[in-house]
This record gives C-alpha cells, sequence and structure tokens, in this order.
C-alpha cells in the first residue's frame, strides 16, 4: 500500500474538458441529428446540434474557412455539470483519511466509509446532471452502489462502536500498539509517522471511486453516431447489479452476525442463514462488489466505442481504479484468512464447526507453524 504514497497529485489532475465553439448558435435537440437527418436510439445521449449564426464579421473568416455544411454537422454532449477532478477526489478522500491521526483505526473504518461514500456523491451528483438515458442512468446506479456501500459501513461501525465493548476494546488495542511504536516521538513524529499510510490509503479509497467516474467519462466521449453493442450493455447491467449484490451481501452478514452474536452471545458461532453458503459474507461480498464495479467500468469502454487514442487521457484514472481494487482485495482476503485461522483454532474441536461446510471465500494459504 506504501507505493500508492509515491504517486504525485500532479500526475494525477484529470482536467474536465468542455467542448465549445465561438460564433455558433446552440439549439437543443433530445435526439440525435446530423445534418438535415435525425435519427433516435434508446441509449442515446441527448444532444445539442449546432447550427450555423446570423452573418457577423468576428467571425466570418473562421465560417469561410469551416463549410456550412461541416458547421451543421458538429454535435456535443448537452451542457452539464463538469464531473469532479481526480484531484478533487482525491482530497475528498484524503480529509475524512486523517481521522487515522486521532485514532490510528479510524483511518481504515470511518476514513474508509466516508471517502468511499462522499466521493461517489460527488460523482453522482454531477451526472444527475447530464441528459437521461439508459446508459447514464446505470451509470448512477454504479455511483449509488458506492455510496450505499461507505454509508452503510459508517452506520455499522458507530453501532458497534457504541453498543458493543469487544470492538471498543479492540480499537483501544491497536490504538495502544501504535502508540507503543511511537514512544517519544511527540506530536509532530506522530503525524510524521502516521501520514505515509493515511495517504496511501486515501489513494486506495480514490482508485475504489474510479470506476463510475469512468463510466460517465466515457459517456461524455461516446460519439453521436455510435449504437453501443448490445451484449455490452447487458454485460454493463450485470456488473452493476452484481457491484451491489455483493455490497448487499457483506450489509446482510454484519447484520446477521450481529444481532445472532447479540443474542446468543460474542463466542456464539453463526452457521445460519447467509452463513450456510458463505463463511465470511462481509469479506466475500466486498470482494466481489469491488471487482464487479471494476470490471464494469473495463466494460464501458466496449460500450462506448471511444478509440485507443481518445482514452490515453484515462490511463493515468483507469490504473489508480485498478490499484484500488486488487489493493482492498489484498485486505479483504488477508483479512478473511486471519478470521478462517482464528475460527478454527477457537471452534476447530466442535462439531458443529466441522460440520459448517459452507464456502470460505477467497483465502491465503495458512502460515505454517515453526516447531
Amino acid at each position: 500500500m506504501k507505493a500508492f504514497s509515491s504517486l504525485s497529485l500532479a500526475t494525477v489532475l484529470l482536467l474536465v474538458k468542455l467542448f465549445s465553439s465561438n460564433g455558433f448558435t446552440i439549439s437543443p435537440s433530445a435526439v440525435v441529428t446530423t445534418g438535415t437527418r435525425t435519427s433516435a436510439h434508446p441509449f442515446a445521449i441527448s444532444r445539442i446540434h449546432i447550427t450555423p449564426p446570423l452573418p457577423n464579421p468576428k467571425v466570418s473568416t473562421r465560417l469561410e474557412a469551416w463549410p456550412q455544411r461541416k458547421a451543421a454537422e458538429v454535435v456535443v454532449v448537452a451542457a452539464s455539470a463538469a464531473l469532479p477532478s481526480i484531484k478533487t477526489l482525491f482530497v475528498t478522500c484524503l480529509l475524512p483519511t486523517l481521522l487515522g491521526l486521532v485514532k490510528y483505526e479510524y483511518g481504515v473504518s470511518y476514513g474508509y466509509g466516508t471517502s468511499t461514500a462522499v466521493s461517489s456523491y460527488l460523482i453522482l451528483k454531477s451526472l444527475l446532471t447530464f441528459p437521461t438515458s439508459p446508459l447514464m442512468t446505470l451509470v448512477q446506479l454504479h455511483a449509488a452502489a458506492i455510496i450505499f456501500y461507505g454509508a452503510r459501513l459508517n452506520i455499522f461501525l458507530l453501532y458497534r462502536e457504541l453498543f458493543v465493548a469487544r470492538f471498543r476494546r479492540m480499537r483501544e488495542r491497536i490504538e495502544s500498539r501504535q502508540t507503543v511504536k511511537e514512544e517519544g516521538s511527540g506530536l509532530l513524529g506522530r503525524i510524521v509517522n502516521r501520514l505515509p499510510f493515511i495517504i496511501s490509503c486515501a489513494f486506495l479509497y480514490l482508485g475504489l471511486a474510479i470506476p463510475p467516474l469512468m463510466g460517465g467519462r466515457l459517456l461524455e466521449m461516446m460519439s453521436a453516431t455510435h449504437v453501443p453493442c448490445e451484449k455490452a450493455v447487458l454485460a454493463y447491467k450485470a456488473l452493476v447489479g452484481c457491484t451491489w449484490m455483493g455490497f448487499l451481501a457483506a450489509a446482510l452478514g454484519d447484520f446477521i452476525k450481529t444481532i445472532v452474536k447479540g443474542m446468543k452471545g460474542a463466542d456464539h458461532l453463526v452457521t445460519g442463514g447467509l452463513f450456510s453458503l458463505l463463511r465470511h459474507p462481509n469479506y466475500t461480498g466486498e470482494i466481489f462488489g469491488w471487482t464487479s464495479s471494476l470490471v464494469a467500468s473495463l466494460v464501458a469502454i466496449s460500450m462506448s466505442g471511444v478509440g485507443l487514442k481518445q482514452l490515453k487521457p484515462l490511463a493515468i484514472p483507469y490504473a489508480l481504479g485498478a490499484c484500488g481494487t486488487l489493493g482492498i482485495n489484498f485486505v479483504l482476503c488477508a483479512a478473511a484468512t486471519n478470521l478462517e485461522a482464528r475460527q478454527k483454532e477457537k471452534y476447530g474441536k466442535s462439531d458443529k464447526y466441522n460440520s459448517w461446510s459452507a464456502w470460505a471465500g477467497i483465502t491465503f494459504s495458512p502460515k505454517k507453524k515453526s516447531e
């Protein structure tokens, strides 16, 4: 994760470019217009048809150089709020992650949930100003899934901290271990010690918010005459649905486990309901959700029909998205591996545990104890 902190903000700044042409009058149109021909497509985004203006001495030279026939064929995306830049989203992810300076664990709990939710909210807020179309609705649902995940996680974390004593003790143990490492460094030393980890986490959270941003950007770049491949559209729909499914499974797993352990005790092994299929639905659901989210943004390339040359400015954002997804999946796999080992150590001799056939999800090979 330290690799994320080495990236410069200057290299990941993505400027939003809006197309404009002086010397032309703009008339809104809800369909795709080219010259004198008008066509509509169920996936077409509303466009603006630019028509030649009345003679103007200031632009007469430009009009003479650009034939009227070509001017009448120009189509641009309807005016909308600019999508947030990478710089804006990074700052949005960094600010809540700075809670790690207060409590080390807060940077990877509340910082995680708040960063993903708020950055995706900024993306959705911009997407909602775009002209309505079935494809744009899918991208909006994609962003909404990440908002749901982050908001739900924060609510769960707050409940757990307020009402479950063992989690408060766990948080304090984490803070105590970190404080011992920083002993004698003072406030400034504490900040310097924690900041690299906080910045790397902010980059990771930024990567998780990138996929719906790329979906919106690709629809902005899509040619007015491009007809999306139906298979690509279907795949994008399915992947957005899988993103929601993964996050809902994680939420349901946390809810069931909290309720059952609250009723039957912290040492009770939960094996019923969703846990009869998945041993760790919160971790497995998150992995499924984040992976589907990233793959959806890749399928959006095929759906938009954008060429390779046009994709060059999106290379860094896509790299951030891939690193974010790989990073969080590594963390989740490690967490599932550790939980699996703890459960085996605690319940391994019980018949209930040995007859529990649920899938453990994607985990690493357990470390062999040295003799």
